[in-house]
């Protein structure tokens, strides 16, 4: 896991820094502190940088207890390469869970969406740094997924996309006939991690049976799932259900990654 462009900040700073994956992909990330001792690791969907709004947001929602790093997958934003649809994508995770196990956090967490969740199941599977997950829409596996165009949720996310001017939004994509890791074979493999599964039940690109299956598969001794009723695809849960979002991934890492008011 080198380190390209180094974290000097001190506490209370937020700063960038690049890593080099495993495979030679050059990732940038930030790295919100905030002198906690545990960490949350945001990995944003597919089409999706740190720069998107609303996965600002989920960072700030986990920065009010925990230190965060926010990155972009390869092929989004400022990290090289391209996107493969989740063949390599669990290799940036790792490279982020490596770094941040490398600056002492006692706790490392996941909140993930999309197909970042996929990635996030794929490098859990494959380490034991990783307490606890929070999974928004993750797909079971890439082969299955939905892709409802035409309902009328699919309006909702580009009059969004219009709205903010397409800001963090796009992706420099590759090889989408790549063998890729099934997350419900992975999620099996998984056994030390407390893992909750939040699905919205219009979503119309990943639908919610989806992390029903997933739950089901999952072996773990802590899982939750939730169906928010009307709610929407990934980031989109943070800006139309921000109160809730905030209660259940804020809580869920109370119960499962410190101690409640630590």
């Amino acid at each position: 896991m080198p380190i390209l462009k180094k974290d000097s900040s001190h506490i209370g700073a937020q700063a960038s820094f690049n890593l080099l994956t495993s495979d030679g992909i050059e990732i940038s990330a930030s790295h919100i502190k905030r002198g906690f001792e545990s960490l949350i690791v945001v990995c944003p969907g597919f089409f999706n940088s740190r720069k998107d709004r609303w996965i600002g947001r989920a960072a700030g929602i986990a920065a009010s207890r925990h230190d965060v790093i926010v990155f972009d997958f390869r092929g989004h934003g400022e990290s090289k390469g391209k996107f493969l649809w989740s063949a390599k994508e669990h290799l940036d995770v790792l490279a982020v869970l490596h770094y941040a196990q490398s600056k002492g956090y006692k706790a490392i967490g996941i909140l993930a969406f999309s197909l970042g969740a996929a990635a996030s199941i794929n490098a859990a599977a494959r380490c034991r740094i990783v307490k606890s997950m929070v999974l928004i829409s993750a797909p079971c596996s890439f082969w299955k997924i939905d892709y409802h165009f035409w309902e009328p949720e699919m309006l909702l996310d580009l009059k969004g996309n219009i709205d903010c001017g397409w800001e963090g939004k796009g992706a420099n994509i590759g090889n989408i006939l790549l063998d890729k890791p099934e997350p419900l074979r992975e999620i099996k493999k998984i056994k030390n991690s407390a893992i909750f599964f939040i699905h919205g039940s219009s979503d119309w690109v990943i639908k919610d049976y989806h992390s029903r299956m997933l739950y089901n598969a999952a072996d773990v001794k802590q899982k939750r799932i939730k169906i928010i009723k009307n709610g929407l695809h990934a980031e989109r849960l943070i800006e139309k259900n921000t109160v809730l979002m905030n209660d259940l991934i804020l809580g869920w890492f109370d119960e499962t990654l410190t101690k409640k008011g630590e």
